[in-house]
């Protein structure tokens, strides 16, 4: 068995984490409501809309590298140094929990939801340990001593919730572009008659086993990857405005004609393909490598 699957099963058997979760999504929607208009805005920022890729994992290696490089000093005597690295790493601790917490949100299978919280209940108190270490520098020697072993405790616990989080990643699939868990049809291939798909609507097809979305204006035809990016839900289930389509999981705003990404919290736009209709056709092949 390998080592870190106890310490998940162990995690996961905590008592009360459903409750405890469903409390920290009211308190994050509630914070997000009080933005009003710019509730959907800041939502984009902290899901990494604006970067094509989920923002927490960048921004986690700021306080890693942070209290890393401390340890690091502390073990030198470079207890000034020390304390500046610290202190950056507890700056970086609130990007990198507002932004693991808007990606976190937006899970709805029970395994990662309630392993997140583990997660973010071992970083507040990491961020805790910190926290104390940077107030407790500078004031003698003696306290120098209790801050330092305040930093190297929290860096264990930080450890700790990094595992919880490579396991969230890696294995629970929170983050992944979920438009490429399989391969998109390169060649140009048939995706079916053209009088299959409703003028003005979409419709999903199966291209050599990828699913495609459909819509079609006219003669017109466009084509993306019909399987949401963000979590992986059906884009045709969800509404279609003009050239947008709305997934209906989580909100994720797509153009149907080139699959770029309106708004989240998707961090990835859509594949999208180039389209031929050749005697009552549709003919679909990758735009670029995908």
């Amino acid at each position: 068995m390998p080592l870190s699957q106890p310490l998940v099963d162990l995690a996961l058997s905590l008592p009360g984490l459903e409750g405890a979760a469903g409390a920290l999504a009211g308190c994050f929607d509630a914070a997000l409501g009080a933005l009003g208009p710019a509730k959907q805005p800041v939502k984009d920022v902290l899901n990494g809309t604006w970067l094509g890729h989920p923002a927490h994992p960048p921004i986690t290696d700021v306080p890693v590298g942070a209290w890393t490089a401390a340890l690091v000093l502390d073990l030198l005597g470079e207890r000034r140094a020390a304390k500046v690295a610290v202190g950056v790493g507890l700056l970086g601790a609130v990007g990198a929990a507002s932004t693991g917490l808007a990606d976190w949100r937006d899970v709805a299978n029970e395994r990662p939801k309630k392993l997140g919280v583990v997660h973010a209940a071992l970083n507040v108190t990491a961020t805790g340990f910190y926290a104390a270490s940077f107030a407790l520098r500078g004031r003698g020697e003696r306290e120098e001593r209790r801050a330092v072993a305040l930093a190297a405790t929290g860096y264990a616990i930080a450890f700790l919730s990094a595992l919880y989080g490579g396991e969230l990643a890696f294995d629970l699939h929170v983050g992944p572009n979920f438009a490429h868990n399989a391969s998109p049809p390169g060649e140009e291939s048939d995706a079916g008659p053209l009088d299959d798909v409703p003028d003005g609507g979409m419709k999903r097809v199966e291209v050599n086993g990828y699913p495609v979305l459909l819509t079609r204006r006219g003669e017109r035809v466009s084509a993306i990857a019909a399987i949401c990016a963000h979590q992986g839900g059906p884009l045709e289930e969800g509404t279609l405005e003009g050239e947008v389509v709305q997934c209906p999981w989580h909100g994720s705003r797509f153009c149907v004609t080139d699959g770029a990404l309106i708004n989240g919290p998707s961090a990835y736009p859509q594949p999208a393909f180039g389209v031929r209709v050749v005697d009552g056709r549709i003919r679909v092949a990758a735009l670029e490598p995908l």
